[in-house]
């Protein structure tokens, strides 16, 4: 029999379905509003008929949402934005804003949605985790196989992944960093890319795989003052000498690791499935490197608010929200 789902939980979730949408335009035009994204000032040319807030909101929910910018178009004048006595923009207009928003701002706003599904939530210490998932794109590669039956090698061609890399508060499904790259990126590394300007956070455990066993990983978290419960690879033990390389931090952290706090890694994947599309996965339509890194932070904000959703939803209906962990 499998773990019974907390009281009220079909209440919430029934609300929290029905009030998200409104409630993620209220959130977004909230967070633009209050800090507004810079642009680049024209001095030539016919003056802008759309604030560029407003196009950056649009874009936001583009991508949320899961349409085209075609789609997006007809979808506008549905969504009662607070700037009825602008025109609709056309799907170039939108395409046109997409391309400038920067990437430094979308980072800024992911953190300070994060801040306040925490307040929200009332979280202050428990467990995190990482991981990432493939991405599948409409574009082609070129790989060269094996041919059994000429018994040589043939050309062919597959769809080109990236990988959508998070880290993720386990008790409430918060994302906190995000990253999108190319399926041949390692983890281990871009871990320690999104932990260089990661917060500490002590007396939090950080749950990992296999794929996240590094020496610089332990020693940042342990910098962090963040406990790392990550799952270790079986290493060939080398003879004692001068050229043995010393792991003093994954040492360490292998003599403190916790199984039983290890299971609640599988968690994360919930993130995952919740945004995967009809075709049974995450895909993205933008094929430039950097479109698609602004397409993997507008996809975990969008996530965030949904989250803060549900967050208020609970509170509204009494339901108490509990870590996974009580110390």
């Amino acid at each position: 029999m499998g773990k019974k789902r907390r009281d009220g939980y079909w209440r919430s979730y029934h609300l929290a379905h029905t009030l998200e949408l409104d409630s993620i335009i209220k959130e977004i035009v909230e967070l633009v509003k209050d800090d507004e994204p810079p642009t680049q000032v024209k001095n030539r040319g016919r003056k802008p008929i759309h604030s560029w807030s407003k196009l950056v909101c649009i874009c936001l929910l583009l991508v949320i949402l899961g349409l085209t910018f075609r789609d997006m178009q007809s979808m506008v004048p549905k969504l009662s934005l607070p700037w009825s006595s602008e025109p609709y923009p056309d799907h170039v207009t939108i395409w046109k804003a997409y391309h400038r928003i920067p990437q430094d701002y979308l980072d800024d706003m992911l953190g300070r949605v994060a801040d306040r599904c925490i307040q929200a939530s009332g979280w202050r210490h428990g467990l995190l985790a990482s991981d990432s998932s493939g991405v599948e794109t409409n574009r082609y590669e070129e790989v060269v196989r094996p041919d059994r039956r000429k018994r040589g090698f043939e050309v062919t061609r597959r769809l080109l992944y990236l990988k959508y890399h998070i880290i993720a508060i386990l008790d409430h499904l918060i994302i906190l960093k995000v990253k999108i790259t190319t399926y041949r990126c390692a983890d281990s590394p871009i871990l320690r890319s999104m932990l260089k300007s990661f917060k500490a956070l002590p007396g939090c455990i950080f749950n990992a795989d296999r794929g996240y066993d590094g020496e610089l990983n332990y020693q940042r978290l342990y910098e962090l003052l963040i406990h790392p419960n990550i799952k270790q690879r079986l290493v060939q033990k080398e003879p004692k000498g001068k050229g043995r390389k010393r792991l003093r931090y994954r040492s360490k952290a292998s003599k403190e690791f916790n199984k039983d706090l290890y299971r609640y890694r599988g968690m994360i994947e919930a993130i995952f499935g919740g945004e995967e599309s009809d075709e049974h996965n995450l895909r993205t339509r933008f094929s430039i490197k950097e479109h698609q890194e602004k397409w993997g932070v507008m996809l975990a904000i969008g996530w965030n608010l949904k989250v803060m959703n549900r967050l208020q939803c609970m509170k509204q209906l009494g339901i108490e929200v509990t870590p996974l962990i009580h110390n």
